[in-house]
């Protein structure tokens, strides 16, 4: 075996060279060829990765921070009054800067690492060291001295993992479900924010048409009053009447300081959706979700093939089998092969060495840890498994609920609209009637009551069909992948 040294010469040649020459006769120019190649060996460890470093060191500085690491403006994310959004430009805009979003993305890059991580384990591994040490040389016997001589040494290592048994396939597979179950929740997390944006959005036009009717009803009130006035003043109608109404009116006016209070935090909940952290201003179109009649059954068929989270448990199923294949080869020994070559000396040129090994490493008695070990990796996969039924099962039950409540809130939806249209004919009816003196102004009140409660149940009830829909369009892991319209 020859090895090549840094001056381009094998070993053997260049040992019997340096053994039949004096030192006095040994040129400078060998010296500094030497120190030549242990600068450029150091200098290879020093700026070894140094374009990682500095990417490091970029990330670390708080003008680096992307979308999602920092809350962004409405206007960055284009969400400006003179732009009605609909609800598909709301939920791609959660999606790009929402911060649990970008988290997640995060996530994802951590597991493509860690898999690169374990796959190194295939890859040779390499080490180099340099050393000049000063030290006495004092022995027993002879005279003590406090000089000290310098010595140079250098070593460069090269180990390889020859067969492991299959731990590192085991682990390697466990890093790739790891990975899989990352991307996975990835797009669970997609969900989950687009999902708040569709309830808050739907929460925000359910209190703008109930402050509409609010508003409607408190100027209903207002013509009350005038007419009472108008009819107390020429005799047809009693004080009493005048002071019902202004009561009614107060009532009113009451019901849409409550309406406007809780438009203002739906819109305040629809922006932190968002991931904002200030009070927008952009107008909302009116939008409403696919209609859809699907069966529990077949809702169920599609749940177990596109949602996400269950493809996760899944994928930490599949990760704890792996679990337990490397659990087993741990059981089994290491074979390796190691090579190791270094120089050293007092002075230059320094002397070459160099060595190889076949090592194969096996523990004999480890305290029953690693049968141990192989059992908890089987406590961990029947875990795993029991996680996923429970999954399911409780999947199956949500998507029960939400079907029953679209069915149930398209009921009420189909019998609000006709109580609404039936209350605005007894409003009429009572209104004629209070006019020629045959209603009195309690069963007016009690008419227009009515009515403003038969359109907030009906405003209710379509929101409540809008958010079912919602509910199980996010149960079965169907979100929109619209682009923004522009």
């Amino acid at each position: 075996m020859t090895m090549k040294t840094p001056a381009g010469e094998t070993a053997p040649r260049w040992q019997a060279i340096s053994d039949n020459v004096h030192p006095k006769d040994r040129k400078p120019e060998n010296d500094m060829t030497h120190k030549h190649a242990l600068s450029t060996l150091f200098a290879t460890m020093l700026f070894c990765g140094c374009e990682t470093v500095k990417q490091a060191r970029v990330a670390q500085s708080e003008n680096d921070r992307q979308p999602g690491e920092r809350t962004v403006t409405a206007e960055r994310m284009g969400l400006t009054k003179d732009r009605p959004q609909t609800l598909t430009n709301l939920e791609q805009t959660a999606r790009l800067y929402h911060p649990t979003v970008f988290k997640a993305r995060q996530s994802v890059e951590s597991a493509k690492l860690q898999v690169h991580i374990i796959r190194a384990g295939r890859l040779p591994s390499a080490g180099a060291s340099g050393t000049y040490n000063r030290s006495t040389q004092n022995s027993w016997g002879y005279s003590t001295k406090t000089g000290m001589k310098g010595s140079w040494s250098g070593s460069l290592s090269l180990d390889f993992l020859l067969f492991d048994f299959g731990k590192l396939d085991a682990k390697e597979k466990q890093a790739i479900e790891n990975l899989i179950s990352s991307q996975r929740q990835l797009r669970q997390t997609e969900m989950d924010v687009t999902y708040d944006v569709q309830t808050a959005f739907f929460e925000l036009q359910r209190a703008a048409e109930l402050y509409r009717v609010d508003l409607e009803s408190e100027r209903q009130y207002a013509e009350h009053l005038d007419e009472a006035k108008t009819m107390a003043e020429v005799g047809t109608r009693r004080p009493y009447d005048v002071t019902k109404a202004q009561v009614d009116l107060g009532n009113a006016r009451l019901e849409v300081i409550t309406a406007s209070n809780t438009l203002f935090t739906a819109r305040a909940q629809l922006d932190r959706n968002l991931g904002l952290t200030e009070r927008t201003c952009f107008e909302i179109r009116y939008s409403l979700m696919p209609t859809n009649s699907q069966t529990i059954a077949e809702l169920m068929s599609i749940a177990e093939t596109n949602t996400p989270s269950l493809a996760v448990l899944a994928a930490k199923t599949r990760a704890a089998s792996f679990a337990v294949d490397e659990a087993v080869a741990e059981l089994y020994p290491d074979l390796s092969l190691g090579a190791d070559a270094s120089v050293s000396g007092r002075g230059f040129p320094l002397a070459w060495n160099y060595s190889w090994a076949a090592k194969i490493v096996q523990d004999l008695f480890t305290g029953y840890r690693k049968t141990d070990t192989i059992k908890q990796a089987v406590a961990d996969l029947r875990s795993a498994r029991a996680d996923q039924a429970d999954a399911e099962q409780a999947l199956y039950l949500q998507i029960v609920q939400a079907v029953a409540q679209r069915e149930s809130s398209l009921k009420s939806l189909e019998v609000s609209e006709m109580i609404v249209h039936q209350s605005k004919e007894n409003l009429d009816i009572i209104n004629e009637q209070y006019r020629v003196g045959l209603a009195s102004s309690i069963e007016r009140t009690d008419a227009q009551v009515s009515l403003t409660k038969a359109q907030g149940d009906m405003v209710r009830a379509r929101y409540d069909y809008q958010l079912a829909l919602a509910h199980i369009a996010y149960l079965t892991g169907q979100i929109s992948s619209l682009p923004p319209e522009p």
